[in-house]
């Protein structure tokens, strides 16, 4: 969900050479210009509320900076630093109810900018985004919860009404869910199943899996999306429906499974670690402070 900011220009200078920074006819992006009028770095600042994962109402105000390597680099980057937490702290005042974090998401690789974003005041590299894995062994066996009037059944993304239902569910959970036309995809492109929770008919929970190889030409089953809706949590309903796809992967033939998972997801995290999931790697470092 896109947040539009009140800007205002901004003039300064970076090291013995005069530039000018100032707000983009871009939405959320200010700019840099040298004294010949060249764009020489920019920056942008975008402000979203966070998916459901979090104990409190949570505003995210992602932010990247990307300057040339020119006189006065790290000035203007550092100008640019500050104008971005001024501007967050505004933001943060609109929304008094929230938890608000302003942060930089970098892939965890990329050195440069963890030490940079880490040696700010405030600043913590102490939320990432990891890949757990759970090695699927042929004589275990997983036992399902009986959960009162909830059925299990699985979806083939050819009902329109079916597949608009689960759009509808799963947007409900997540800010940048599925459309209707990414299940058709999955349906004609991909080789992958998906398990709903249904109650009177109704999508309350669902899981989609994908098979895919990695670069050892290593099978697994990605979790591409697993949710369970608000009043049907903490039942169970999570739990079966990965117990449901392990057992399914383990008919397929496919010995793992996998899933991307926000370190900060603490209630995910603690379903995962119940059913076998163990950390794999982390591929993004997000770096920030809370205001």
């Amino acid at each position: 969900m896109g947040i539009t900011l009140l800007l205002s220009n901004i003039s300064n200078v970076g090291g013995d050479s005069m530039y000018t920074i100032k707000d983009s006819e871009r939405k959320n992006i200010i700019e840099a210009y040298d004294e010949k009028g060249n764009l020489v770095g920019e920056a942008i600042i975008s402000p979203f509320k966070a998916s459901d994962i979090h104990e409190h109402p949570r505003m995210n105000i992602y932010f990247d900076i990307n300057v040339n390597d020119i006189e006065g680099k790290n000035d203007i980057k550092d100008q640019m630093f500050d104008e971005i937490i001024q501007r967050s702290r505004t933001i943060s005042e609109n929304y008094k109810d929230y938890v608000v974090k302003v942060y930089h998401c970098c892939f965890s690789d990329n050195k440069e900018n963890i030490e940079y974003y880490s040696s700010k005041e405030g600043f913590k590299n102490d939320e990432g985004m990891y890949v757990i894995k759970k090695e699927l062994v042929d004589n275990e066996i997983f036992e399902l919860k009986e959960i009162k009037g909830v059925e299990f059944c699985y979806l083939k993304f050819e009902d329109e009404h079916e597949m608009m239902e689960l759009v509808e569910k799963q947007n409900k959970i997540f800010t940048s869910g599925y459309s209707v036309k990414d299940l058709k995809n999955f349906r004609n492109n991909t080789q992958w199943f998906s398990i709903a929770a249904k109650y009177k008919g109704e999508i309350i929970g669902n899981i989609v899996v994908v098979i895919k190889e990695d670069e050892s030409k290593v099978e697994y089953g990605w979790v591409d999306d697993l949710f369970v809706s608000k009043g049907w949590r903490k039942l169970g309903i999570g739990k079966n429906l990965i117990l449901k796809a392990f057992n399914e992967l383990k008919i397929l033939g496919i010995k793992e499974s996998r899933l991307e998972v926000w370190s900060d997801n603490k209630r995910a995290l603690s379903v995962y670690r119940s059913v076998g999931y163990k950390f794999y790697k982390q591929t993004e470092c997000s770096i920030g402070m809370f205001l």
